[in-house]
């Protein structure tokens, strides 16, 4: 194998590749780094057997060939070089990197243990890389962190009437967001993938209106786009039914601005975060009031809002009600809410983004 490169690109390569690369040294193989030069491009590999990337650059090929190196290395490396054109190639069981006068020398790594690339060739769905981003930031941070419920800890990818619908949810809020673009290819699939996992996805994306094409296979779904191909494993079992929580009818509706409400919550968690202190809020005639006691003291502050229904009281998490404004679009927010059901939390003029949350006993 022998092969010239431009810095620039292998950098880029290596910036993809490298989230699925095992700091496990119990698994030599999980380590490394897998480099495959054909015809005009090189191919780089890493499994961690929990996510998989593949990722492809153009170079200069004099000698195609296939070798596994020390992925960390060979990625610290890549990020120390001066932009100048690469050279790489094997010769006495190591990889050579030679840029102008400089020279390094790779021990390789046996490709018996390194795993297959995963197959997935039945068709999901199609989007955006904006889309699959804004579905992706809008659910994970609804999920759990408990690793003693595994199916909490991922995010299920839902195909139902032609919708593609993101959910998540840690028992104490869930989040649900619909597709506004995209196209499904199958009638019905269910998937839930490890939160974590969509999180390293989302660092992969190009986020410059790229199509991305999603396969299924082996229990394992392929993000394709670009040159790049990102699988992730799923996690078995049944996401629980969430639709009975995605209640409407309750009895009170708040429209607030959603920077006014950001900003009302987050003083009053200034006050709570000693003690986790539940905000208290209030609705009575078209005044919303606010208020936080801990052993560090109060808050409370009160602001007109378009207000529909009878005068109500409840506690929540203030971190709950934050995450989902900060993530959510829109000027204004519906907060609909009653006594010890569940609240809902979305943009005013739009359903694409619901979100339920369980207030606090006080």
């Amino acid at each position: 194998m022998r092969f010239q490169i431009k810095c620039y690109d292998l950098l880029s390569s290596v910036a993809i590749v490298e989230r699925a690369i095992s700091t496990n040294d119990q698994t030599p193989a999980l380590t490394g780094l897998h480099l495959s030069a054909h015809t005009d491009h090189v191919t780089l590999t890493a499994n961690n057997l929990q996510i998989a990337v593949q990722t492809k650059a153009p170079c200069h090929v004099f000698e195609p060939g296939e070798h596994i190196v020390s992925g960390k290395l060979f990625c610290e490396l890549v990020r120390k070089l001066p932009d100048e054109p690469v050279i790489i190639e094997w010769k006495e069981d190591q990889i050579f990197i030679s840029v102008d006068t400089m020279e390094f020398a790779l021990n390789t790594i046996v490709s018996d243990e390194f795993p297959e690339y995963p197959s997935c060739q039945e068709k999901v769905m199609s989007l955006t890389d904006y889309e699959l981003e804004r579905l992706i930031r809008n659910s994970v941070f609804a999920a759990s962190n408990d690793e003693h419920k595994p199916i909490f800890l991922g995010v299920l990818v839902e195909i139902a009437e032609k919708n593609i619908n993101f959910v998540a949810t840690d028992s104490n809020r869930l989040s649900f967001v619909r597709a506004q673009t995209g196209e499904t290819h199958m009638e019905t699939g269910e998937f839930i993938i490890p939160k974590v996992n969509l999180i390293e996805l989302v660092r992969c994306l190009p986020m410059t209106e790229t199509l991305v094409e999603v396969f299924y296979g082996d229990n394992q779904l392929a993000f394709r786009f670009e040159d790049t191909v990102f699988t992730t494993r799923l996690i078995d079992g049944k996401f629980p039914r969430y639709r009975g929580v995605l209640v409407t009818d309750q009895e009170t509706s708040v429209i607030i601005k959603r920077q006014k409400f950001i900003q009302a919550l987050e003083r009053a968690a200034l006050f709570g975060r000693a003690d986790e202190a539940p905000v208290l809020i209030e609705v009575n005639e078209g005044i919303l009031q606010m208020a936080t006691t801990s052993r560090l003291g109060k808050s409370q502050e009160q602001c007109s809002v378009e207000h529909q229904g009878p005068q109500q009281q409840a506690a929540y998490a203030p971190k709950f009600l934050l995450d989902m404004l900060k993530t959510m679009g829109g000027d204004l927010v519906e907060f609909r809410f009653e006594g010890t059901r569940q609240a809902l939390l979305k943009a005013a003029d739009s359903d694409d983004h619901l979100y339920v949350v369980m207030p606090m006993r006080i």
